[in-house]
């Protein structure tokens, strides 16, 4: 198995036919960001959920009503929920009355939860014979389904898909109480909670290669002392760093040795959260803030880092807006959930991490200067892979023992680095460490199904073609970094068709610094950069 991506949330949809056919209607909307598994099934105590989870490893589960409430009690991967809104309510009901004005409207409600007034004012505004019935559990809505077909045989149900179903069975018309705007809604929260989840824990039986921070060179030796340090002090730390320099892993060690390693590692991927949902995922809501908030309210993923260390993952690529409304809470370590009255005290360790120059991007006007030295206290700059060229080979062998008791190859791993030694010191790595230790992987896998056979130069340049690249003119001249740079992306879009997420995974870079580069070429010449940046979009 290969390691886990961090740029893709994997989304599991548990859920019942109309459902699944209405969340297949959006999930095309969210294939940058998301890779959505759909299961039909109805939560219930025969369904056997941990061995799905495990099959299909996801970072996040998602479902509707009974559903939703059932797997968040039964699993622990984080699980969305689809909201209802008052407008779903509304719009569900007006299609049902063309059909019939005799309406029986089946919605979820978790036990002791009172009704909303909304209900009361329904059948008046739409001019229609309203039966509102609440359930708990999917057997509880079948049992009173049950019950109003035999007290008095409705013109039409709303409810849930399940529900739904039974209706039809019955002969009855219904109408999906869920919309697409939900839907939109239950996606974007659910790629955020992911997201939070890929940065502080794997799901529960995802297979990978133990990480660890391997350095022979004195440059990177200073810094990890640094780093050490670091962790001793209250100060924030800030680390700046080259995709795939390691910059996460710095974080986790200084959570380690700080005095927050008892509490959680947050990590949140500053790049990634919609403005329109920042303040909610970040400080939380409680019950009711808004039309579409979770019912019993949401821990702000700031508030789940309390007493441990919370990690600012891209923070060089959040909107100034947001900005403001972080540093707020980092000056004043106390937050307010969305419709609370009460503020909450915090205190945790703060690290965030960049592979912007955030001073640049402060002259340029794109990041708060407040912000910047309120991060700034303690700074670390890891340098990337081809300045530190003792610590390609102490890396190189490392990944090779790892993967080679992975994929049970029995090949002798010193000879095969030997083959690729002169070549990896000459080649630029734009994707550093990751991009090194996905090479080591490549080359194991394709030895692992040939075992007796050496690897000739021919081998190496098909698995590896990034190596074999021409990187000099028709006169040998080596180009500059940012031009060897641009051939690999070039080659690589070409590759994969202008699959967007595997050029990133093959270059060992994030998406979104894929996407800034592909822009700055884009700049430079034009015609061919908007070629880039235009090619295969089809979940990409």
């Amino acid at each position: 198995m290969s390691p886990v991506r961090l740029d893709k949330v994997k989304i599991l949809i548990v859920g019942y036919r109309k459902f699944s056919e209405l969340i297949n209607a959006v999930t095309p909307e969210f294939s940058d960001e998301a890779e959505v598994t759909i299961f039909e099934s109805l939560a219930h105590g025969n369904a056997e959920y941990h061995s799905l989870v495990a099959r299909h490893g996801p970072d996040v589960v998602a479902s509707a009503g009974s559903n939703a409430a059932y797997l968040a009690n039964t699993l622990s991967e984080p699980v969305i929920s689809q909201p209802v809104t008052d407008t779903d309510i509304i719009d569900a009901l007006a299609k049902a009355s063309r059909i019939s004005k005799n309406i029986h409207l089946f919605t979820y409600q978790p036990d002791n939860a009172p009704p909303s007034r909304l209900f009361n004012s329904l059948p008046s505004l739409l001019d229609i014979n309203l039966v509102h019935h609440c359930y708990s559990t999917s057997d509880e809505a079948n049992e009173r389904l049950q019950l109003a077909i035999a007290d008095e045989l409705p013109g039409v149900v709303v409810g849930p898909s399940y529900t739904c179903h039974m209706a039809e069975q019955q002969g009855l018309s219904s109408i999906l109480l869920y919309s697409k705007e939900s839907a939109r809604v239950m996606l974007r929260e659910a790629i955020v909670a992911g997201r939070a989840h890929q940065g502080h824990h794997r799901a529960a039986g995802l297979e990978q290669v133990q990480e660890h921070f391997v350095i022979r060179s004195s440059r990177m030796a200073r810094l990890a002392e640094m780093a050490s340090t670091y962790a001793r002090s209250p100060g924030a730390v800030l680390i700046e760093g080259e995709s795939g320099t390691g910059k996460e892993h710095i974080a986790k060690e200084i959570h380690r040795q700080c005095d927050y390693s008892e509490g959680p590692m947050v990590a949140v991927n500053c790049g990634s959260i919609p403005n329109d949902l920042f303040e909610s995922e970040l400080f939380g809501h409680v019950d009711g803030a808004f039309t579409s908030a979770r019912r019993g309210g949401r821990v702000g993923l700031v508030e789940q880092a309390n007493g441990g260390t919370l990690y600012l993952d891209e923070v060089g690529e959040m909107p100034v807006a947001q900005q403001a409304k972080l540093l707020r809470v980092l000056q004043e370590k106390r937050i307010r959930p969305l419709g609370s009255n009460h503020e909450i005290s915090l205190d945790f360790k703060l690290i965030a991490a960049t592979n912007r120059n955030l001073s640049e991007a402060v002259v340029a006007g794109e990041f708060r200067d407040d912000l910047y030295y309120r991060l700034n206290v303690l700074s670390l700059k890891i340098p990337p892979l081809r300045e530190r060229p003792e610590d390609i080979g102490a890396i190189g062998r490392y990944y090779l023992g790892q993967y080679s008791q992975r994929y049970q190859a029995s090949a002798d791993m010193t000879f095969i680095y030997d083959q690729l030694s002169d070549i990896f010191k000459g080649y630029h790595w734009p994707g550093n460490v990751r991009q090194l230790q996905n090479f080591v992987e490549r080359v194991v896998v394709n030895y692992a199904t040939r075992p007796n056979a050496a690897l000739s130069a021919a081998d190496i340049a098909e698995i590896l073609p990034e190596l074999s690249q021409s990187i000099g003119s028709g006169q040998g001249r080596v180009q500059s970094l940012r031009g060897q740079e641009e051939i690999a992306i070039k080659r690589a879009m070409e590759e994969f068709d202008g699959d967007k997420s595997l050029v990133a995974e093959s270059l060992g870079i994030s998406t979104t610094t894929l996407w800034r580069r592909l822009r700055d070429m884009q700049s430079t010449t034009e015609d061919q950069g908007e070629q880039f940046l235009s090619g295969n979009q089809s979940g990409k």
